[in-house]
């Protein structure tokens, strides 16, 4: 057998249909009663206000997984709205989880509550003395206005914002306030509430209540044709101007077209920016996602547009005690989730109007389960919809973050679109641009103007260097075993490591000149030149040289990654190379640079400092030693690194009022993580014009990337013509 709970009063119908019995797995609970008049006991949990939440709504979820799971799987205020019912105890049976179903324990587990926040309720009465509204500011008209104690009213208030102090349940936006109104009692008093709620600048107002009318001009002046009503359709335009108006769609799931209230929009146009209808349905869930869903109620029909989905089936808090509760299942419960949400989404960004919040929770609605009839634009977002179940489900998470894309508001004013990282650390540098900017934070917005904090790190990637084995060989292939120093493994570049081009030197007596020659596919040719001038000592020998480089597109291999922006720089180094005998065949080198670069552009991301760096290296060669004309050698390097310089970022750090603050930051460019290389290499002559080339090297810190770390091992042969 199957009823409805209903007063009704001028055709006025509850949007709660509640069955005689509902299976659970906890039992049964019968009527409009509750059957059991307590809750559970408290639970012990993160404490909700305290939470991750700061001016701005954070953009990453991954360290707030583990806190919202310990709410879905263990906090007894959570897991009591997760059970399997069905209609008199038959099939089919339903599985509902309403809070799950909508990610709301994803909002407290960021601590939101929807403090400092009013959610306006018209419903049939409350009893304000409950346990959940323990602490709440609730106000309601006075005198013949004021509402009276009813289940419906109380259950639909504790749904929305239910305190959680008694540990039984928990609302939507527990932290929220409450203003409260009749319908039992006319238009007059509707209208009495609603001009309250707006005084006490609610931001929605939730309605489970309606006429079972078709929406046309005819019904909606039958319904509010006197001066009553028409004070009372007056009263809510002007409170959908700043708020949102949520109404529960009837429960007949037998409609065939939307009922008046839940289509209200298609009649007065300038109602629909602020307007949600709700409809109740219970989806199947797998992996996380929604597969499908099975209808409770009406669907949204000619309310499409400005409908959405929530699963219904609660419990919450009924009249009959301060301590009481039962389980209900309706278009009644479905609303107040969808104005618990509206709560939270204002607190979360303050900068929104009542329009913005109403288009974000719809344009991120879950709508991935059916084919979409048609599309409303919200914002960057073209969000499809069809006649059952409107934009799809309530989904928090979703709305809470960033939706359209994200775009950063610019300095020299507007804002640009945020694709990825703006400029790429790496080169001389390592991570330190990205170490550096990660104790900054920023704010961007998204394409629904969501304001939104972050890490200022997010603008920064890393360049992290792997050893090439090609690479490898072919540095292995320029070695020549036949000259006269024991390690002829120790050549190196005369201009920086990373930088692309081809070198050819030119042999004068002592001297030697070296010329960088750009690489024909690079999109920036590179060019340098490098002196060095040999001298013989009475120990060994000393090479020392100068070199001068052109960075075309980056400093200190810093490169910007916005299309059209660039950035250059020159390049001043010292080097020394001494080589020291330490017997026959065996020597000791030390060698190294000291150098400077100098920024010749500033179209970037960030006013780049000149930039003083250096490197070494010792190692030590020997020869004959397995046979005759082989080489061996083992060294340890510091490759060039910086030791001095910064970037200077102009973050946006805050916005009010349409205006943002910036901050300028200067990062420095010294790596937290130096490189250490280690190399041990051996060549061995086959024949007069052939050799076997071997060479192992380990990096730590690769990339001066403090932990980074990686080895390579490289064999050639070597056929001389």
């Amino acid at each position: 057998m199957y009823w409805i709970c209903k007063g009704l009063v001028r055709n006025f119908e509850l949007r709660w249909a509640r069955p005689t019995a509902l299976l659970l797995t906890a039992g049964l609970v019968a009527g409009c009663q509750s059957s059991d008049g307590g809750g559970s006991g408290p639970s012990s949990v993160i404490d909700l206000s305290a939470g991750a939440l700061s001016s701005f709504f954070v953009a990453d979820w991954s360290g707030l997984e583990t806190a919202a799971a310990n709410l879905r799987n263990s906090d007894a205020r959570y897991t009591i709205q997760d059970f399997i019912w069905s209609f008199g105890g038959v099939a089919p049976f339903y599985d509902s989880y309403s809070l799950d179903n909508a990610n709301v324990e994803y909002a407290h587990a960021a601590g939101l509550t929807g403090v400092g926040q009013t959610i306006a309720i018209i419903d049939n009465g409350f009893l304000t003395s409950h346990d959940e509204f323990s602490g709440k500011t609730i106000s309601m008209p006075t005198g013949g206005n004021a509402p009276g104690v009813a289940d419906h009213g109380t259950t639909v208030a504790s749904i929305a914002a239910g305190s959680a102090s008694s540990g039984s349940i928990i609302g939507v936006a527990p932290g929220a306030n409450l203003q409260l109104g009749s319908f039992v009692l006319g238009d007059a008093a509707m209208t009495a509430a609603t001009q309250q709620a707006q005084a006490v600048g609610a931001i929605v107002q939730n309605n489970s209540w309606g006429y079972e009318i078709d929406a046309s001009s005819a019904n909606l002046d039958a319904a509010f044709g006197t001066s009553a009503g028409t004070n009372y359709l007056n009263a809510l335009q002007s409170f959908s101007n700043n708020a949102v108006v949520v109404f529960a769609a009837s429960n007949n799931a037998e409609l065939t077209t939307s009922d008046l209230m839940a289509a209200l929009p298609s009649l007065i146009p300038a109602l629909e920016p602020s307007w949600i209808t709700a409809v109740n349905a219970v989806p199947s869930v797998s992996g996380g996602n929604i597969t499908s869903a099975v209808l409770l109620s009406s669907g949204c029909m000619q309310a499409a547009a400005w409908c959405m989905a929530a699963d219904g089936t609660v419990y919450g808090a009924v009249a009959t005690g301060n301590s009481d509760y039962a389980i209900g299942t309706g278009t009644s419960f479905a609303a107040p989730q969808v104005s618990g949400a509206v709560a939270l989404l204002a607190e979360a960004f303050p900068t929104l109007t009542a329009q913005d919040l109403r288009a974000r929770i719809l344009a991120s609605a879950n709508n991935s389960f059916y084919s979409h009839s048609g599309y409303v634009q919200f914002g960057t977002i073209n969000h499809g919809f069809d006649a059952t179940f409107g934009h799809g489900f309530l989904d928090l998470k979703a709305a809470l973050s960033p939706i359209g894309g994200s775009y950063i508001p610019l300095s020299a004013g507007g804002i640009a679109a945020l694709n990825g990282p703006v400029i790429l650390s790496g080169g001389m540098a390592g991570n330190a641009i990205s170490n550096g900017l990660s104790a900054h934070n920023i704010v961007f917005l998204d394409g629904l103007g969501g304001q939104f904090d972050a890490s200022a790190q997010i603008l920064s990637a890393n360049a992290i260097p792997t050893q090439s084995p090609i690479a490898r060989v072919a540095d292995l292939l320029t070695t020549d075993l036949s000259g006269q120093r024991a390690d002829p493994f120790g050549t190196s570049s005369q201009f920086s490591s990373f930088i692309a081009g081809h070198e050819l030197d030119i042999a004068m007596n002592d001297a030697n000149l070296t010329l960088l020659l750009p690489d024909p596919n690079a999109a920036a040719p590179n060019l340098g030149f490098a002196a060095t001038r040999s001298f013989d000592l009475a120990a060994g020998s000393l090479d020392l040289g100068l070199s001068v480089l052109h960075e075309a597109s980056g400093v200190a291999g810093i490169k910007s990654l916005i299309s059209g922006q660039n950035m250059a720089s020159t390049h001043g180094a010292a080097t020394f190379d001494w080589h020291m005998p330490v017997g026959v065949g065996q020597e000791f080198s030390l060698s190294g640079s000291v150098g400077v670069a100098l920024p010749t552009a500033t179209n970037s991301a960030a006013d780049m400092s000149s930039v003083r760096y250096n490197s070494v290296k010792l190692a030590y060669g020997a020869r004959d030693i397995w046979g005759a004309g082989d080489r061996f050698s083992i060294g340890v390097s510091l490759p060039q690194a910086v030791q001095s310089g910064s970037a200077k970022f102009v973050l946006p750090v805050a916005m009010s009022n349409g205006a943002t603050t910036f901050s300028t930051v200067d990062v420095g460019l010294a790596p937290e993580g130096r490189q250490l290389d280690l190399t041990i290499s051996y060549g061995l002559p086959l024949t007069t014009r052939s050799e076997v080339l071997m060479s192992a090297v380990h990096r730590v810190n690769a990339g001066h990337i403090a932990g980074e770390s990686n080895s390579g091992v490289a064999i050639g042969w070597k056929l001389n013509f």
